[in-house]
């Protein structure tokens, strides 16, 4: 059996055009703080019980029809039984109060992805403690085979669905291509509009240009992204934003259909780099029309520093480093992406 979880929401969206656009915010990796290990309490968490997190880039995304982003790791309260690890000092195990979902609510986050690498890093416990806080607070998630595939949720008469797939042990996977066509296959023909997540790809700076072929970091393959999103949105996918990297890559459009393939680490303040690049934190707002097809979108440039949320990056160096890879990775999109980080066609 399949599962899809629905829910229902009525908002007012003006038409443009006489047609409505939608627009999405779209973030990478969110982690704000973690309790593990022991031995150091309260060195990993935030102040204020990350009140202040996602304060710079708010507006963007609570302005957005639907905002999305990436879980790594659960919400946890204490316990659970921690993955193997050789030095639990060195281990990135991340275990984040469920207290802390509230600021996830409060920054207008309506989907998370938890089909990433951290998601068991607690085992059974975490994974059901993860499931039931994000339950509780109304944030939709998907991404683990089995427990959670699939979302569709309804806005102004319009169903918009989510999946997620990942690597690791559990999650519906981006290299099980027969798994990619059936899920999306299947959740298209419940909804109008189809946004999938992804958690792949090598982790670190040199894994900043999309290769062209399977991934493989760590001894174990992690995809080829660029094979997976052209799948999904081959069985019906609108928007494909990926994570996973650590770093943000390139864009491109296919078949009129919007792809990031990485957005990076955007709130991640303890126990992950953020030094250079590592620290680029990017929300890309996309807009499409009600058919899915691309209108245009725009980077929003912000970069972390330890024990912060994004914070603003009048530089705009993360906008020059996707215009970069964009262009070096996809130099036949049709996309052309502004100094100031408008995505626009040619």
């Amino acid at each position: 059996m399949r599962l899809f979880f629905f829910l229902s929401a009525v908002f007012f969206c003006p038409a443009v055009s006489g047609q409505k656009i939608w627009t999405f915010a779209f973030t990478g990796d969110i982690m704000q703080g973690t309790t593990y290990p022991d031995s150091v309490k309260g060195s990993h968490l935030p102040a204020d019980d990350g009140a202040g997190l996602f304060q710079a880039p708010l507006d963007i995304l609570r302005d957005a029809d639907l905002t999305a982003g990436n879980l790594e790791g659960t919400l946890l309260e204490r316990g659970g039984r921690v993955k193997k690890c050789g030095n639990p000092a060195l281990c990135y195990a991340f275990r984040t109060p469920p207290r802390y979902v509230k600021n996830l609510v409060e920054a207008g986050f309506d989907f998370l992805s938890v089909a990433n690498n951290h998601v068991n890093d607690f085992g059974a416990e975490g994974l059901d403690s993860t499931q039931e806080v994000l339950q509780q607070a109304g944030i939709r998630f998907a991404g683990l085979r089995g427990r959670c595939e699939g979302v569709v949720i309804e806005r102004d008469s319009t169903k918009i669905g989510f999946c997620a797939f990942g690597h690791s042990k559990g999650t519906l996977n981006i290299m099980n291509y027969e798994e990619v066509n059936r899920t999306v296959g299947e959740l298209k023909k419940q909804c109008d509009l189809l946004v999938v997540s992804f958690h792949g790809g090598g982790e670190g700076t040199k894994f900043s240009h999309v290769p062209h072929k399977m991934e493989t970091c760590f001894g174990e393959q992690r995809g080829n992204v660029e094979a997976f999103a052209h799948a999904c949105i081959d069985a019906g996918a609108d928007i494909v934003y990926g994570h996973g990297p650590h770093v943000v890559r390139g864009v491109e459009l296919y078949k009129d259909r919007f792809i990031a393939y990485s957005l990076g680490n955007f709130c991640t303040p303890y126990r992950v780099n953020l030094s250079g690049k590592s620290g680029y934190a990017p929300v890309v707002t996309v807009r499409v029309d009600g058919t899915g097809a691309f209108v245009e979108g725009q980077i929003h440039s912000f970069i972390q520093a330890r024990g912060k949320g994004p914070q603003a990056d009048p530089t705009r160096a993360v906008v020059r480093e996707m215009r970069q890879l964009t262009s070096a990775d996809f130099p036949q999109t049709p996309l052309v992406i502004s100094e100031e980080g408008v995505i626009h066609r040619k």
